[in-house]
């Protein structure tokens, strides 16, 4: 009995000495994975933290759209969302880059899609109305600059934003519409209220509309989209920020939207229906963005052939 009680207390003794190296084992190999991957997680957050968000691209987009005239081929069209005013890298410097970026494409039409302010952002100040327009006022187009409320914009309160915009002559089209006409032809510009704020009224919206000409709807979330009745011929959105991150294999793994990521970003074409989705201009809770930069989207449309 007491030479069972000794082999037994042997094997226990080297099983806890094969246990006690088996953690040092992992507990180097972890430190040593940590070390060597140290360089790319410093550059990672280096460049998801201040490279990307403090980056601009201006990006080309060529739609070609079932019902519009020829006489307004090459009709371009800048959109701008998610401006969050105050958060990192978007300073109203940062601004006055982006009004100068926006004019240099020349475009017919801008439309800025909602979310100019701020709330909660790590690291942000908030920037009040006045002057963040003071500075959008500069922004010039041929047939001129349109903008919607996002849902940032219904939380901080949507007559001071709108007051601002109107004073500056940027109308905002808070379910309403208005005619464009471009070469002797024309289209109807609609704007819905934000979807995910409740605002929306799209019978409204669309109310004034009485002629067979295209339809472009400018709204901040693209939930609404298939909510929208068939003779829409384009919707324009924006609230994603692309996700801000998409990662390599996972994708984007937190896109605000009941859709996930199905209307994440870019141009989307489904039952005769076209949305596009801006990534915008800057950030939301995180300053983050990976993969996804902010954007200037310039989107030139032509009749389909």
């Amino acid at each position: 009995m007491k030479k069972n009680k000794s082999s037994l207390g042997r094997i226990l003794a080297l099983w806890r000495l094969l246990e006690m190296r088996a953690w040092r084992w992992v507990r180097r190999f972890y430190l040593r994975a940590i070390i060597l991957l140290m360089p790319f997680i410093i550059v990672l957050g280096v460049w998801s933290l201040w490279i990307e968000p403090d980056s601009l691209t201006v990006k080309a987009v060529a739609l070609e759209l079932p019902g519009w005239s020829p006489n307004l081929k090459q009709f371009k069209i800048v959109a701008l969302s998610d401006f969050h005013v105050g958060s990192p890298h978007i300073t109203l410097e940062k601004l006055h880059t982006i009004v100068q970026l926006t004019n240099e494409q020349k475009p017919d039409l801008i439309v800025l899609l909602g979310d100019y302010v701020i709330q909660g952002v790590i690291g942000g100040q908030f920037i009040e109305p006045d002057d963040f327009v003071a500075v959008l006022k500069d922004l010039k187009a041929e047939h001129g600059v349109y903008a919607v409320l996002g849902n940032h914009d219904w939380i901080f309160g949507d007559k001071p934003i709108t007051q601002a915009f109107e004073r500056v002559g940027i109308p905002v089209l808070t379910n309403d519409a208005v005619e464009i006409r471009h070469n002797g032809e024309g289209f109807w510009l609609a704007g819905v209220g934000d979807y995910f704020s409740r605002h929306q009224d799209i019978e409204k919206a669309l109310a004034k509309i009485n002629s067979p000409e295209p339809i472009i709807v400018i709204t901040h979330t693209p939930d609404i989209f298939l909510k929208l009745p068939p003779q829409v011929t384009l919707t324009l959105a924006g609230h994603t920020h692309g996700g801000q991150v998409n990662l390599p294999l996972l994708g984007r793994r937190i896109v605000p939207s009941d859709f996930g990521e199905k209307y994440a970003i870019g141009y989307i074409e489904e039952n005769g229906r076209r949305l596009f989705v801006t990534p915008g201009i800057g950030t939301s809770i995180f300053p983050v963005r990976f993969r996804v930069p902010p954007e200037i989207s310039v989107l030139t449309i032509n009749a389909k052939k």
